[in-house]
């Protein structure tokens, strides 16, 4: 009887999310058990589909790619996933379009992508490895070498050590990297139509790009500062991002709005208790779903931070202060007790940390404090940790105010 050859290992052929963990995949579609195990989607990936590919699929058809056929179908963009992994295959994804393909890209750049690829591999794996921090100073030479020639695709660059500094930094202060994406935006865009045209030159800056303007905003909340990029950039986010974070997008359209009006100048109390209720008039209580649960933290927020706004612009009345007070505090209770429903395996619950942070500072009460708490140290806790100081800046306000203390 014929004895079949083992196939050995594939890495190839293995799941996304493994493929960038550097872990063995036992290949089970839809869902490896890894994957399965941490609540996260495998992201295998798709047969690439050419926007202008008229031609016959024929066997022979393994040609180099060509120019104007460099952008990924719409199947294979509405299916990444928007997280640090999802990030990481948009870059892999960009650096094999750049290898099979003719565009004219100095060759700075392609070394950028490649080894800013290699060095978020190995930063998500271990950040103090002498492989990372070798990566991490060739990428950042590199980066700081296309910078200088001003090239777009520095973009790609600057982003990735955004989404890090986001994960890993101080929070809130990830605006530096956005202030230079900004400025370099700046020497080729203009307005709009200029945008449009520059990502249909590049292949994968629109998917890069809202990744940028929502940590723009996230950003601004946070520190209360003022937002970075326009209008016409935030449109380069679209209904599959804010359904992939779990932000409904007339609360994101609020967000903006309390960003730009940080100080309260040109806004009254009404309208900002109007724009609360309307985020309010939307909760679904009877619904227990993840993608809902998440909804309820960013409309809660939302509303918490307008009405918290409404409150200082009461001319200093004690009955209306006392009213806003109350319905912060209510509202607060709502977030966190979705915050506390839904599981930290969720793929929505580290995309919560801006609006976990909001309902945070008008926490009133030890419970609300503690699910604070304990949200930060779950994302902690998990596969790749995030956040390192969020929990302390919480902790330093609720001492202020005399709330949140932890009893031994």
């Amino acid at each position: 009887m014929k004895v079949k050859k083992p196939r050995g290992i594939r890495h190839d052929r293995d799941c996304g999310r493994c493929k960038v963990r550097g872990v063995k995949c036992d290949l089970n579609r839809p869902r490896c058990q890894a994957c399965l195990r941490s609540g996260e989607a495998c992201n295998y990936p798709h047969r690439v589909v050419w926007v202008d590919d008229k031609k016959s699929k024929s066997p022979q058809s393994t040609s180099k790619i060509p120019n104007e056929e460099i952008h990924i179908g719409v199947a294979t963009k509405s299916a990444s996933i928007i997280n640090l992994y999802g990030f990481v295959d948009l870059l892999d994804t960009f650096c094999q379009q750049l290898q099979s393909s003719s565009r004219d890209i100095p060759e700075e750049g392609i070394q950028l992508i490649s080894r800013t690829l290699s060095f978020a591999r190995s930063r998500i794996q271990d950040a103090n490895n002498k492989e990372s921090l070798q990566s991490h100073l060739m990428a950042l030479t590199n980066l700081s070498q296309v910078i200088q020639s001003a090239h777009p695709i520095a973009l790609f660059g600057i982003a990735t050590f955004a989404m890090f500094e986001v994960c890993c930094g101080s929070f809130g202060n990830w605006h530096c990297h956005l202030q230079g994406a900004r400025s370099l935006l700046d020497l080729h865009c203009q307005h709009k139509a200029d945008l449009d045209n520059l990502c249909d030159e590049i292949a994968g800056l629109a998917d890069v790009l809202p990744y940028l303007v929502w940590f723009d905003v996230t950003g601004a909340l946070v520190r209360e500062s003022p937002l970075i990029f326009e209008d016409w950039h935030r449109e380069t986010l679209s209904a599959g991002f804010f359904d992939s974070v779990g932000c409904p997008p007339d609360t994101f359209d609020l967000l903006v709005y309390l960003a730009k009006h940080r100080d309260g100048d040109g806004i009254r109390t009404m309208d900002l208790s109007s724009r609360a209720m309307a985020q309010i008039l939307q909760l679904n209580a009877g619904d227990s779903t993840d993608r809902n649960l998440a909804a309820t933290v960013y409309r809660g927020a939302a509303a918490i931070m307008a009405f918290s706004r409404a409150g200082m612009t009461t001319g200093g009345d004690p009955s209306a202060s006392t009213y806003h007070s109350t319905v912060v505090s209510s509202m607060v209770d709502r977030a966190c007790q979705a915050i506390a429903a839904i599981p930290a395996t969720s793929r929505f619950y580290v995309h919560l940390a801006t609006p976990a942070y909001l309902a945070g500072m008008s926490a009133s009460t030890t419970r609300q404090c503690e699910i604070i708490r304990n949200y930060w140290r779950n994302c902690q806790s998990c596969e790749f940790p995030r956040y390192p100081d969020a929990e302390a800046q919480c902790e330093r306000r609720w001492r202020i105010f005399g709330v949140g203390v932890i009893v031994d």
